[in-house]
Formats: structure tokens, C-alpha cells, sequence
């Protein structure tokens, strides 16, 4: 990355074999990326810890991000038992991104973790880590690793709504948003999470603040906008759409147009599921509201760049990216992201 740049890019992927996520960590460093995120999605890719130890075996000062897991599939001593053998392999470089759940809870038929309970999760794991004594559902317990050294698990929240944004802003230590990018949509996270400090006396300054969409290679922005939404729409009905400044009039179309997400075959397996998307929100008459508040990162990387210089001149410099998987692999994606960031 360009030193008088303020822009990071975090590659999000779905990991793999154990060498593609080491050829595609490799990648991700090589080309100057700040960091990797490894999905955990259990029933559409491999274990995410033993990603991300791929991952750290593979690289020597890359981030590596869960992007992100959940507080149902594991319980927090697992869960921590898990990040204490990652930051041995990965000192200061392993971070927790954790939300309450998508496919890894729908694929098995399971509901996502109510926030109060991500909240004390979240809780939970930090203290394990600091090795103090946790506090998880009526119960205590310490843990009792040997030639364990203590430390602060940075932990982000993936958010996608005020509700996800103040709990986030009061307990983690950065947070992943994927709200719209629309100035209006960027001063709003900002009074959030300032509002959401205050009113526990924390400085807002103290979070990391990432967002969190798709991103689509093509010959120009015209072909790649007829695969892509530009973003991850089924975030603005995730649990609900309270807050997140939709029109009344736009949360049943809404609905419709999300109808399949929670569906595996479908948001996963089907092929051209990107124009699909597209079309659905032209028919829906909502195409042209979504493409207000999306990040739109689509085109040839010039194209892509300018975009992104575009949104870090309103403030967001930080994204983690996840590339639609239609035109190119990963390792690909690392590649032409560092010609975007350099």
C-alpha cells in the first residue's frame, strides 16, 4: 500500500482446500494487502480456525480476519481455546470478526444469537484470553492452558444495524458495517457509534471502523454492474429492518428480493445468482434506491480505485472485500485488489 494512502483492504474468502487458502493467504501478502478474511460457513467450506492457521503458516505479517463467525456453533471456551493456539502462531496478527450468525446457523437449521447474548459472548471470550475468570450463561470458569500468555483478542462486529452498532461500539473493539455508503448513510454510522460511546463514556475515536461488501472485476463498471447488486442487500433485512433507514414502502420489496438468501442452493450454488439479483431488483422497481446507498465496486481495477478513493474521501478507508467469484479466483482477486490499493 501506498504510503500517503490511507486505504486498507482486508480479501474475504471462502477458503477452500488447506493450499488454496495458503496459496490465496500468500497472494493477499505478496501483493500488499492488509489482511485475509476466512468465512465460517461449515456446510459450504472447510473448519475456519484451520483456515486461518493455513493462513498464518503461510504468511508473515498479514491480518487474518474470521469474517465471520457466530457465538451459537461453538461454545466460548472452544472458541477461545481456538484464538489462544492462533495468536501463537500469528502474534498480534489474528482478529475476531464475529456477528450472530448467517449461513453457518441457517445451513443446519438453527437461529442466530440474540444480541444480549453476543454481547456477553463477546465478553466471555475476551476475558478467557486475558486469562480472567469468564462469565457464560450462570456459569464461571478460568482457563487453565499451559505456557499460555495472556492477550487481548481484538474482537469486530459485523453490524447491520443501530441496534448491532451500539452493542458493537460499546463492548468490541472495531466494528465491520454494511449499512450503505451514501453520505447520509456514512454521518449516520458515525453519530451512532459516537451516541453509542457516550453513553458509557468511551471515546469513539478507540474503534476500528470496516465495511464490509462485494466487489466485481469486469472489462468496465457497465458488464460488471449487470452481475452485481454492488453489495450484500439481504444485510439491510437481516434481523429485520428497524433503523436501518428504509423506506416503509421498500421493506416488502425488500423481503421479496431476499426471499431465497437463507437458502444454501441458492445463495451459494447457483450459477449466475449475481444477474439474478440484479434482474430481481429491476422487476421489484428498487434497483436504482439500492444503487444510492452501494459501495459499487465494479470494473476494471482503475474503475474500482477511483471508486474507493471516491468513499475514503467521505471517510471509509478501511473495507473488507469479497469478490463475487464469477470472473476470476482469488489468488487473481489478490492480485489486481494490490494493484488497486497500491
Amino acid at each position: 500500500m501506498s504510503e500517503n494512502s490511507p486505504l486498507q483492504i482486508c480479501l474475504t474468502t471462502m477458503q477452500g482446500t488447506w493450499d488454496n487458502m495458503s496459496r490465496v493467504a500468500n497472494a493477499v501478502e505478496q501483493n500488499g494487502l492488509y489482511g485475509v478474511g476466512i468465512a465460517d460457513s461449515p456446510m459450504v467450506e472447510r473448519d475456519m480456525h484451520l483456515a486461518c492457521a493455513a493462513a498464518a503458516l503461510s504468511t508473515n505479517n498479514t491480518k487474518i480476519v474470521t469474517g465471520v463467525t457466530n457465538p451459537v456453533t461453538r461454545h466460548p471456551s472452544v472458541m477461545a481455546s481456538a484464538f489462544a493456539q492462533l495468536e501463537e502462531l500469528a502474534p498480534d496478527r489474528v482478529v475476531c470478526g464475529i456477528a450472530t450468525g448467517d449461513s453457518a446457523l441457517w445451513g443446519v437449521g438453527l437461529k442466530p444469537a440474540k444480541l444480549a447474548d453476543l454481547r456477553e459472548y463477546i465478553l466471555t471470550l475476551k476475558a478467557l484470553l486475558r486469562g480472567e475468570e469468564a462469565h457464560w450463561q450462570g456459569n464461571s470458569f478460568r482457563a487453565n492452558w499451559s505456557q499460555f500468555e495472556p492477550f487481548d483478542l481484538p474482537v469486530y462486529v459485523a453490524c447491520a444495524g443501530p441496534k448491532s452498532m451500539r452493542m458493537a461500539a460499546q463492548v468490541a473493539d472495531g466494528l465491520i458495517v454494511c449499512v450503505g455508503v451514501a453520505p447520509g448513510d456514512l454521518a449516520w454510522i458515525n453519530e451512532t457509534i459516537a451516541a453509542s460511546c457516550a453513553e458509557i463514556g468511551r471515546n469513539p475515536d478507540e474503534l476500528d471502523i470496516w465495511h464490509y461488501t462485494e466487489i466485481t472485476f469486469a472489462e468496465n463498471a457497465a458488464v460488471a454492474a449487470q452481475n452485481s447488486l454492488g453489495w450484500f442487500s439481504h444485510w439491510l433485512t437481516l434481523g429485520g429492518t428497524s433503523g436501518k433507514r428504509i423506506p416503509e414502502e421498500y421493506k416488502p420489496l425488500l423481503a421479496q428480493l431476499n426471499v431465497d438468501t437463507e437458502n444454501i442452493d441458492a445463495a451459494y450454488s447457483t450459477e449466475g445468482r449475481g444477474a439474478i439479483m440484479v434482474k430481481r431488483a429491476k422487476e421489484l422497481g428498487i434497483y436504482d434506491w439500492l444503487a444510492t446507498r452501494s459501495p459499487r465496486l465494479w470494473g476494471t481495477p482503475r474503475e474500482v480505485r477511483e471508486r474507493l478513493d471516491a468513499l475514503s474521501a467521505l471517510g471509509a478507508t478501511k473495507w473488507m472485500l469479497f469478490p463475487d467469484g464469477m470472473t476470476m479466483d482469488d489468488i487473481e482477486v489478490a492480485s489486481r485488489l494490490g494493484k488497486v490499493q497500491a
